[in-house]
């Protein structure tokens, strides 16, 4: 399945921000990376480099997601939490769970 980027609204670019200038605890970064492994999993495709690159690097490494990872697997939440084409429930789950546990931060 293929995505085009939907823009972000303000309160994704919020959520963002927050994690660029917070620390992350390890169990958000535990979210992410199964977050992208649901992705690779439902082979979901998302148009958009960044995506593709760290979809790629959770195929390829067993160091898990870094601080500095996400913000961007964060963005890539929101553009599967909020795309109509994406209909994998594990996927949107995880996108959700990511999102979540921004949010509380």
């Amino acid at each position: 399945m293929v995505h085009k980027e939907i823009p972000l609204d303000e309160n994704a670019k919020e959520l963002i921000r927050k994690c660029e200038t917070n620390k992350v605890d390890t169990s958000t970064m535990g979210a992410c990376q199964v977050f992208l492994e649901e992705i690779d999993r439902g082979n979901v495709v998302i148009e958009d480099e960044p995506g593709q690159s760290y979809i790629k690097k959770s195929r390829e490494t067993s160091k898990g997601v870094t601080q500095e990872d996400v913000p961007n697997v964060v963005r890539i939440a929101f553009i599967v939490r909020d795309s109509g084409d994406i209909t994998n429930k594990d996927v949107k789950t995880a996108a959700n769970r990511v999102i979540r546990r921004i949010e509380l931060m």
